[in-house]
C-alpha cells in the first residue's frame, strides 16, 4: 500500500468515529415509550398457567412483520414477501434455522393432545428450506434438534408388522435410515455449516455415539465417562468477507464476528444414560423422584403438579456443573474478543418463552449466567414446544425466541425461518407457519472508541511495513 493512501486511510478512520458514535446514540434512544400501547402477544407465546402479565413490558418493544405466503409459491416470491425488512442496506449476518422436523416414514398421526403431526411432509419441508437457504447463500444454518420422531424405532409396528426380538437391528436401522434421509434433504445446503442441536427424539432411535457419526455434533467425554454435546462456532461479518482490506471500519470490526454456543439440554436426563454406571442418570433419577410424584410408574406425566414444576419430566433434562463452568469461559471469551453471541438449545431457557412442561430442569443456572453477560448476548434460540413463544427478559434485555415446528405444518405449508442481524437490531423471517418478528438490540454495547484505537493500531502496523519496504 502506498504511504499516501495509508494517510487518507487514517483521516477515513477519524471520520468513521462520527459515524459509529451516531450510531450509539441513535440506538440508545430507541427506548419503549410509555405513551405507546402495550404489544400484544401472540397466541403461539404462552406464558406458564396462562399468566400473561409480561405482555406490557417495556422491554418486549419489537415490531410485529407480517407472516410469508403459502409454501407452495416460489423461492423468489418467498423473497418478496420479506423484502421490506431489507429496503436499506444488507445485514451483517444471515442465518437459517428450523426445528422439530421429527420425520418418521409413517402415515400422518397426532400428538397426544390431538395436534395433527406431519412425519412425511415434514421431510419435504425441510428439503424446500435447505434449496431457500443455499439459494439465499446464509452464513450457516441452524437445526435445533428432534430430527426424526421416536416413532421410528417401532416403525414396523405402525406398519402392521409384528417386532421380534430377533429384528431388533432392523428396527434401529429405520431410525438410522430416517436421518439419513433428513440429512440428504438438507444437503441441499452446501454454502456453510449445519449446526445440529439434539433432543429426546434422537435419543429415543440412538446412541450418543451414534449422533455424533450422523450429525458431526462434537461430544465431549466428560471424567464421568459420559457424552455431552456442547460446543462453540463462529462467523464473520458478510461486510467482513465482501470487503476484504488491512482497515476496519465501525461496520467491520471485531465485534461483529458473531458466536454460536450450542447447549447440550440433555446433559442430566434419564434417555441413553447407563443405569448401572452413568453419575448424570442418577442426577436425572433423583430429580424427578424429589420433584414428580408421577415419576417412574408415569416418568412423562405433569399430572398433579403446578406452575414450573410441570418441567420434571422424563422428557426433559438438564445442565451439568461442567456445561455451565464452560458457557460462562465461552461468554467470558466471547466479551474478551469482542464477539456476540447467539445462544442455541433444544429446550427452551425462559420460563415465559414456552410452556413449563418444555423447560430445562435447571433453568435458572442456564438463565443466570446469560443475564450476566447481557451485552454480549443477543438472542436465545430453541425448539421442542411446537407452537413456539417468545420473551425479552426484563432483566437483560436478552431475546428468548421458540421456534414453531416444521412438524406441525401441513402441505404446502413448509416452516423455518432465516434470521438477519444488523447492528441495531435482529429480524427474524418466517416462513409457512413461523412468525415474523423484528426485535431491538439496545442492550448491547458498541464501543466505537475502542474500535477506532484498533484499527489506528492496524493502520499504524501497516504504515510502518509498508516503509520498511520502502
Amino acid at each position: 500500500m502506498h504511504p499516501a493512501t495509508l494517510c487518507l486511510s487514517i483521516l477515513s478512520l477519524f471520520a468513521s468515529q462520527s459515524v459509529a458514535s451516531a450510531f450509539v446514540t441513535k440506538s440508545m434512544t430507541k427506548l419503549h415509550h410509555p405513551s405507546q400501547p402495550p404489544v400484544p402477544r401472540r397466541s403461539s407465546s404462552v406464558a406458564y398457567d396462562g399468566d400473561d402479565t409480561t405482555s406490557r413490558d417495556a422491554w418486549r418493544e419489537r415490531c410485529k412483520l407480517s407472516p410469508s405466503s403459502a409454501s407452495s409459491k416460489s423461492l423468489s416470491s418467498f423473497r418478496s414477501s420479506t423484502e421490506t425488512l431489507n429496503e436499506c442496506n444488507n445485514p451483517m449476518h444471515t442465518f437459517g434455522i428450523l426445528t422439530d422436523i421429527q420425520h418418521a416414514p409413517i402415515p400422518d398421526g397426532h400428538s397426544y393432545n390431538g395436534t395433527p403431526r406431519y412425519y412425511r411432509h415434514a421431510l419435504t419441508a425441510a428439503k424446500h428450506a435447505a434449496e431457500h437457504f443455499e439459494e439465499e447463500q446464509v452464513q450457516c444454518v441452524v437445526n435445533l434438534g428432534d430430527i426424526i420422531d421416536g416413532k421410528c424405532a417401532d416403525v414396523q409396528q405402525h406398519l402392521g408388522d409384528e417386532v421380534q426380538d430377533e429384528k431388533k437391528s432392523e428396527v434401529i436401522s429405520v431410525s438410522h435410515d430416517a436421518i439419513d434421509d433428513v440429512l440428504n434433504a438438507l444437503s441441499r445446503y452446501k454454502c456453510g455449516r449445519i449446526l445440529h442441536t439434539y433432543g429426546n427424539h434422537e435419543l429415543y432411535n440412538l446412541a450418543r455415539e451414534g449422533l455424533a457419526e450422523k450429525l458431526g455434533i462434537p461430544f465431549t467425554l466428560e471424567p464421568t465417562g459420559d457424552l455431552v454435546g456442547y460446543y462453540t462456532h463462529s462467523i464473520h461479518s458478510k461486510q467482513h468477507s465482501l470487503q476484504p482490506s488491512p482497515l476496519k471500519s465501525a461496520r467491520n470490526n471485531p465485534s461483529l464476528k458473531l458466536r454460536f454456543l450450542v447447549i447440550d439440554s440433555y446433559d442430566i436426563c434419564l434417555l441413553d444414560r447407563c443405569p448401572d454406571t452413568s453419575p448424570k442418570r442418577k442426577m436425572a433419577h433423583d430429580i424427578l423422584s424429589k420433584n414428580n410424584h408421577n415419576y417412574p410408574r408415569d416418568e412423562n406425566s405433569p399430572e398433579g403438579l403446578e406452575g414450573l414444576s410441570k418441567r420434571f419430566v422424563a422428557f426433559n433434562g438438564g445442565v451439568d456443573e461442567p456445561q455451565l463452568a464452560w458457557l460462562e469461559q465461552s461468554l467470558q471469551s466471547a466479551k474478551a474478543n469482542g464477539e456476540k453471541v447467539i445462544v442455541l438449545s433444544h429446550q427452551p431457557i425462559h420460563p415465559c418463552s414456552t410452556f413449563p412442561t418444555c423447560l430445562i430442569w435447571n433453568y435458572e443456572d442456564v438463565l443466570s449466567i446469560l443475564r450476566k453477560y447481557s451485552n454480549v448476548v443477543i438472542a436465545s434460540f430453541s425448539g421442542h414446544a411446537h407452537k413456539g413463544g417468545y420473551i425479552r427478559d426484563e432483566e437483560s434485555g436478552i431475546h428468548f425466541r421458540t421456534l414453531e415446528a416444521v412438524l406441525e405444518s401441513a402441505d404446502p405449508i413448509r416452516t423455518y425461518a432465516m434470521v438477519d442481524i444488523w447492528e441495531d437490531r435482529m429480524v427474524v423471517r418466517g416462513f409457512g407457519d413461523c412468525v415474523s418478528d423484528q426485535y431491538d438490540l439496545n442492550h448491547l454495547t458498541f464501543d466505537s472508541n475502542a474500535v477506532l484505537k484498533e484499527n489506528l493500531q492496524e493502520v499504524e502496523n501497516d504504515f510502518q511495513l509498508e516503509m520498511n519496504r520502502v
